[in-house]
């Protein structure tokens, strides 16, 4: 949905979506406009790029989407790409959505594409810190930014329950079987740290005492960059993680086809005795030992089930059975 607001003195006051952009063209140097365009409306951010002189690159770029987090300096200009994360409890999976941020003194244009939107989250802050929105586009930009990697961190934890569970099954007494949760999970975090590994530079930028963000909002930037160094610390250690789980579970797996390859030889072994034994009598010879005896027929089967209880015994003291 097309929205544009302008704050003024950190209040904000809806601009009815036909009068945009005349609200872009005459900024009161006391405010500033926010104006959201939906993938549905490129036409207007097309006219925006031309009323601003915003650069083509940029502006192709948020048409287009699928692109990296990245932040990017014009002249006049600042272009900010960032990955949106939500997460579906009911199935582990985690969604990424792409915000796009062009930032002037004066205006601030936002294109959001996928079905997450941290722009809702950002007007509630808003409306909660006048003081803090007082400050210019800058501060709107960091609540978004704000908004969007507080996400990470919920994300990052719920994807630490998810590894523990499968963790806790690898090496749970009975034998499941969860390598393609696994490596469900494996995909998650991969998309997860697709989102925050082009950010971490930036971070490290940021946190610096000379980010070039003065004041205040220096302060709140420099806690965004690191909680995203929080989140792609976390997202590392659970990719490490996770290659050890599944390394554990295939050295499992080998262990389990080993135990039943045991199983297996060791009923051979015990069925190989009645075999033997049986296949000796039935070679129909007329001198053979006790052909003729009426005990000999009971006698040969108790001795291959007192031969069979002896290996039966041995190989379960060995533990192959």
């Amino acid at each position: 949905m097309l929205r544009c607001t302008r704050f003024r003195d950190g209040r904000p006051e809806d601009i009815p979506g036909g009068e945009a952009l005349d609200a872009l063209r005459d900024v009161p140097d006391d405010a500033f406009v926010w104006l959201e365009v939906p993938p549905e409306r490129f036409d207007l951010l097309h006219e925006v790029a031309r009323l601003l002189e915003l650069p083509a690159l940029a502006v192709e770029d948020a048409v287009r989407a699928h692109q990296r987090a990245k932040f990017e300096r014009y002249p006049g200009c600042e272009f900010v790409v960032l990955k949106v994360l939500g997460y579906a409890e009911e199935t582990s999976t985690v969604s990424t959505s792409e915000l796009m941020m062009f930032l002037t003194e004066r205006v601030l244009i936002t294109v959001r594409h996928g079905g997450q939107d941290p722009t809702t989250e950002a007007h509630r802050r808003a409306a909660d810190r006048p003081d803090l929105v007082a400050l210019g586009t800058r501060a709107m930009v960091y609540l978004l930014t704000d908004a969007v990697v507080d996400s990470y961190l919920a994300i990052a934890a719920e994807l630490g329950e998810d590894l523990i569970a499968l963790e806790q099954r690898v090496f749970a007494p009975n034998r499941d079987d969860p390598t393609e949760d696994l490596y469900s999970l494996k995909r998650e975090v991969l998309e997860f740290r697709d989102a925050v590994e082009p950010l971490l530079p930036v971070a490290h930028r940021l946190i610096r005492q000379d980010n070039g963000v003065p004041g205040l909002l220096g302060q709140h930037f420099r806690d965004v960059a690191d909680h995203v160094l929080r989140a792609g610390r976390q997202v590392g250690s659970y990719d490490e993680l996770l290659n050890s789980v599944l390394a554990a579970q295939f050295a499992r797996a080998g262990l389990w086809q080993n135990e039943d390859m045991r199983k297996i030889s060791a009923w051979a072994a015990i069925a190989l005795i009645p075999t033997v034994v049986g296949a000796i009598y039935g070679m129909n010879f007329e001198n053979m030992p006790e052909l003729h005896w009426a005990f000999g027929y009971p006698l040969a089967l108790l001795l291959m089930v007192c031969l069979c209880c002896v290996i039966y015994a041995l190989l379960r003291r060995n533990r192959w059975l």
